[in-house]
């Protein structure tokens, strides 16, 4: 029998399970993430809340444990209009992309940074907040470049133009529209040193370009809502 107490977690995931119960998946700070059944919380009065910094309780045996208790660490955030979406896009990356009861103590800090920010700023902000997040999660898990330097081992030229080469790095090019300024943005990793709207969106189709080989063919549910509004 596994017990677990009052673990920090983030519930990124609800989805309805049998009659009266849900199934729960959490980003933990010590496990990585899982998925709990809450066991009558269907018809709760009392709802376990998305975006908030909770400690949570579970036992059992076997790979689906159910969750005992939960106690909300802070307030509960309201997310709307784009910062709603994507707040649920980063969820649904999480989901996708980190294996069951992997833990990753920076990944969780970064994330739990994420939202409490999301929370704050204004919406063209927040955009620059998620590119910093999927750049921040591709290190994380092992799959991140060298924003340092090209691939020839030259140090990035912040005046300079880039093309990026799949896990390879960036190679200098005339015609590339990667600037070098913008590889030094995400590289810095803040938020109020924010690309021009050119720039976001080039910066946007660098991170969908590094992470299309790792969510395949499957598209996300959430990127489509941009796209139906």
């Amino acid at each position: 029998m596994t017990k677990v107490d009052l673990t920090p977690a983030f519930l990124i995931h609800r989805r309805t399970f049998k009659d009266t119960s849900l199934l729960l998946d959490f980003l933990t700070l010590e496990h990585g993430r899982i998925r709990l059944v809450g066991r009558g919380l269907r018809n709760s009065k009392t709802q376990i809340q998305v975006f908030q910094h909770l400690k949570i309780s579970y036992n059992g045996k076997g790979d689906l444990k159910s969750l005992i208790n939960w106690e909300a660490d802070d307030i509960p955030r309201q997310l709307k209009g784009d910062n709603l979406i994507l707040g649920m896009y980063v969820n649904e990356l999480i989901s996708r992309l980190l294996h069951d009861q992997d833990p990753h103590f920076e990944l969780f800090e970064i994330y739990k940074s994420f939202i409490e920010n999301l929370a704050t700023i204004n919406s063209l902000s927040s955009h620059w907040l998620l590119r910093l997040f999927e750049h921040n999660l591709l290190q994380e898990l092992g799959y991140g470049v060298d924003f340092s330097k090209d691939i020839t081992g030259e140090p990035i030229d912040l005046s300079a133009g880039y093309e990026y080469q799949h896990q390879g790095g960036f190679v200098r090019s005339v015609v590339g529209k990667i600037l070098g300024k913008s590889i030094n943005q995400l590289l810095i990793d803040d938020i109020n040193n924010m690309p021009d709207m050119q720039q976001l969106k080039v910066c946007r189709d660098l991170n969908r370009m590094r992470l299309k080989p790792l969510l395949g063919d499957k598209p996300l549910q959430s990127r489509s809502l941009f796209f139906s509004k």
